[in-house]
């Protein structure tokens, strides 16, 4: 069973997050992160969108920010996501969609109650071919090979 800290609030799985993955997997990736975001290693945390705590990096995105001001716990409870004029959803939504991922299709299925399935085929998605390990979605990738087995990702 995936956990329920998974399950992104804009609708990303926040298991293949960069910022997720180089907090759990550490290494190379966890440095290149680093850099790339000009964040000091022992800052860059996060437990999961459902498990933020201050200490988190991802207590300060932009969306879960918008979403704690206005008490709701999912971009689709705001009536800007339906008239899609919420500029840090559809900013958000189209980076991710680069990689063949549909927040608003997400957000449909969470909503719809089919969180368990969704987090399981996530899971199941978001791994290296070769070694089977997690990976983060490409868009996070700061070289196009996997940091576990350094198999090609192309």
């Amino acid at each position: 069973m995936v956990s329920q800290a998974l399950v992104g609030r804009c609708g990303i799985y926040c298991g293949s997050c960069g910022l997720y993955r180089a907090y759990k997997d550490g290494g190379e990736y966890l440095r290149q992160i680093s850099k790339k975001w000009e964040m000091p290693i022992e800052k860059i945390r996060c437990e999961g969108c459902h498990a933020l705590t201050p200490d988190c990096a991802g207590s300060q995105c932009r969306i879960v920010k918008c979403l704690n001001a206005k008490s709701l716990e999912y971009c689709f409870e705001c009536p800007e996501y339906e008239k899609r004029s919420c500029e840090k959803f559809e900013e958000l939504a189209k980076r991710w969609g680069t990689d063949n991922v549909s927040l608003r299709t997400n957000l449909d299925r969470i909503r719809a109650g089919e969180v368990e399935a969704w987090l399981s085929e996530c899971s199941e998605r978001f791994r290296c071919p070769k070694c089977g390990k997690p990976l983060p979605v490409s868009g996070w990738n700061v070289v196009k090979k996997c940091y576990h087995c350094e198999a090609s990702l192309s």
